[in-house]
């Protein structure tokens, strides 16, 4: 669930996702900016902005999740903030993970690479 802060702007970031689309049964399209509570049975893809509750009994997959409540389930993202007071529930594929002290998270977390990301070279070593 995704807590209400009233005075939070909507963003429109796209995500780039690892999840198959055959699997994505609900989608809010880019530019849907919604609020209220919602439930959603199905794996979700967020490209819109929803302010609000959000349950569901799949995963949700967006660019950029700020979590106030309580989620349990799985959730893919290029950003994850978890406030606190909040809790996750389940496994996570991110990008960007901020955690603040109070929050608390149980399941596992797969960090991905931001996109254009180029690893450091490593250094060499001298010939002796």
């Amino acid at each position: 669930m995704f807590g209400k802060e009233k005075s939070r702007d909507f963003t429109d970031t796209p995500v780039v996702s690892k999840t198959s689309s055959k699997d994505i049964k609900t989608l809010i399209g880019e530019g849907c900016k919604v609020e209220g509570n919602f439930f959603i049975p199905t794996y979700t893809r967020i490209d819109g902005a929803i302010k609000g509750d959000l349950t569901g009994d799949s995963g949700i997959v967006a660019s950029e999740v700020v979590n106030f409540g309580h989620i349990q389930g799985n959730v893919e993202t290029q950003k994850l903030e978890l406030k606190k007071g909040s809790s996750l529930s389940g496994d996570i594929t991110v990008n960007q993970l901020n955690a603040e002290l109070g929050s608390a998270f149980n399941g596992k977390c797969s960090m991905t690479e931001p996109p254009g990301y180029e690893p450091e070279t490593s250094v060499q070593e001298q010939p002796q």
